[in-house]
């Protein structure tokens, strides 16, 4: 057998284009010790359609027992990521199911994770990190682990896991998560499809404060919500809103919380330009951007150089062929005037946008250092 090909898998183990037996007592029966009748059932109901070639449900038996945290359906799920078996190859959620399964000391993800870390597959490429993982399969009795390890390499440690930020992670499910922003004195803006039909909604910042949140307006027309953050002891920092409207071409940024589920609770910026005055179909209240999004950037804000809000990032335009695809580097923002309109409305001294000053010159990232505690993880639940 050639290992460096090779992942391995609950039950049996993966040569790529060619199935082989491997450690099959072992993960056998690290099964049956952890889990009930019922869920052996379904792992094994999920391993009898994998076999058959219905990888699909094989995914419907063995997901609900991956979430759920059991370490051999985890690293089922994340070799049928890594080998397109019933959906399409995605290294990301390949490393992401490996590594909870590895973290619950499956020794065969501890491998398979070893071997993404050395080929640089999802992950970036770190050999010291890779004969980290080879090491702990290895001292399980792993023997393709132990073959991986190369004599001398210095490893590098791995940090356990922060628990409280995995149970936030994992906490996620049910949920529709996006980005807002604070616009004055304990009031935030988000966009509205982010907080449609759900009774309760937190806020959470950089530092991963909790701020419980209602909603006080809604603007399905221009896809805006006002949320008001109720009985905190601090409030976030308050980013200003430009009075003027942004030239096309005029550089922008955003800073928001993409795919939390994959790329954590730190904010990521994305930078562009205004590509077009108008939004889609020549839309008059809406930009159209160059800035690159994703799900969960909705609500987060268009910035300006001068640090001043221009727009809210409300959409990514799809490809024509009817699938879930998006053009990249086509998104949309409302304009700074409709959050105007929408403070207006509330007719409260306390709702009015923070008055806009002339900004010190600064670079990207001094900008970017500066607007981040106004920027917060909407997570929002029915």
């Amino acid at each position: 057998m050639e290992w460096m090909n090779t992942r391995a898998y609950g039950y049996a183990s993966l040569v790529r284009n060619s199935a082989a037996c491997f450690g099959l007592a072992l993960l056998c029966l690290s099964f049956s010790a952890n889990a009930g009748p019922a869920d052996a059932d379904d792992f094994r109901r999920g391993w009898d359609a994998y076999e058959s070639g219905e990888f699909k449900t094989a995914l419907h038996y063995w997901m609900p027992l991956a979430e759920q945290g059991d370490a051999n359906a985890q690293l089922n799920v994340g070799l049928m990521y890594d080998a397109g078996r019933g959906l399409d190859v995605n290294p990301v959620r390949a490393v992401h199911w490996y590594r909870q399964s590895a973290e619950n000391g499956l020794a065969a993800a501890q491998y398979n994770l070893g071997l993404m870390y050395r080929d640089g597959q999802g992950v970036e490429k770190s050999r010291k990190i890779a004969n980290s993982w080879f090491e702990r399969a290895a001292a399980q009795g792993l023997q393709a682990a132990r073959a991986m390890l190369e004599p001398g390499l210095q490893t590098q440690s791995i940090e356990e896991p922060d628990a409280g930020t995995n149970d936030f992670l994992n906490g996620l499910a049910g949920t529709s998560t996006g980005t807002a922003w604070s616009v004055s004195s304990g009031y935030v803006v988000t966009s509205e499809h982010v907080v449609s039909d759900v009774s309760i909604v937190d806020l959470y910042d950089i530092h991963g404060q909790r701020y419980p949140a209602a909603v006080v307006l809604r603007d399905e027309l221009n896809d805006i919500a006002l949320l008001r953050i109720e009985g905190a002891a601090s409030l976030p920092p308050v980013l200003p809103l430009a009075r003027d409207g942004a030239r096309t071409g005029s550089s922008v940024f955003t800073l928001g919380f993409p795919r939390v589920d994959i790329l954590g609770r730190t904010p990521k910026l994305s930078t562009g330009i205004i590509s077009a005055a108008n939004g889609y179909r020549d839309d008059p209240t809406s930009y159209q951007t160059s800035v690159q999004i994703q799900p969960g950037n909705s609500g987060g804000p268009l910035i300006n150089m001068n640090g001043e809000v221009v727009g809210v990032m409300a959409a990514m335009l799809g490809d024509d062929t009817g699938s879930s695809g998006t053009q990249p580097g086509l998104s949309y923002a409302v304009k700074a005037e409709k959050v105007h309109a929408a403070l207006r409305a509330m007719q409260h001294a306390d709702a009015e946008p923070q008055s806009s000053q002339a900004a010190t010159p600064a670079g990207l990232a001094d900008l970017a250092e500066r607007v981040q505690g106004a920027v917060l993880l909407v997570v929002a639940a029915e």
